[in-house]
């Protein structure tokens, strides 16, 4: 779905690419989010396409971003899990860069991205990485990961886990639904 210029949004598509820009700004790490002409690309053309469906989900993300109790990394290695299990390459590219920028080692990122449960992590990363994956697996959570995330995170976090896994998987599934290629800067 190609992208659509700035000086081509309707009204109510220019009011939802202000948000996102807004949104985008707050991110920690540059990565492509734009064309040669301003126009945003990502997941983003087929959400300004469809501004009714797109609103709600946005602010779903920007509730689980506001009061984040989940540290930088920890949410990185959700992100990355989520998005290698469904091949998401838009995903895995801008978050890879996200993850490099708060600090998780390259070779972390890398086994993330190829679907795998790196050493290396943290506790608290590979307890994300294993609710993640687990929940990918179309099963629930056994008894033991369940007391181990609450105990990393406490009954917030883990929430935010599970909603921040849900989120990236929605965003997956439209970044598949659609296609959507990489930027030329995107390995």
């Amino acid at each position: 779905m190609p992208s659509i210029k700035p000086s081509e949004l309707t009204a109510e598509q220019r009011s939802l690419d202000a948000h996102v820009r807004q949104l985008m700004a707050g991110l920690p790490a540059p990565f492509t989010s734009t064309d040669p002409d301003g126009a945003l690309i990502g997941p983003f053309p087929v959400m300004l396409r469809f501004p009714g469906l797109a609103r709600p989900l946005l602010e779903w993300f920007t509730a689980g971003t506001g009061a984040s109790v989940l540290p930088a990394r920890v949410r990185e290695v959700a992100i990355l899990t989520t998005g290698s299990r469904y091949a998401a390459a838009y995903e895995l590219y801008s978050h890879s860069r996200v993850a490099l920028d708060v600090g998780l080692p390259e070779d972390i990122i890398e086994g993330l991205v190829a679907g795998q449960r790196p050493a290396g992590m943290t506790a608290e990363e590979t307890v994300a990485h294993d609710v993640a994956a687990r929940l990918h697996s179309g099963a629930p959570l056994p008894g033991a990961l369940y007391r181990a995330v609450v105990r990393a995170f406490g009954d917030s976090g883990t929430a935010e886990l599970v909603f921040l896994v849900a989120q990236y998987a929605a965003i997956s599934a439209i970044l598949n639904a659609y296609d959507v290629p990489l930027p030329p800067d995107g390995d």
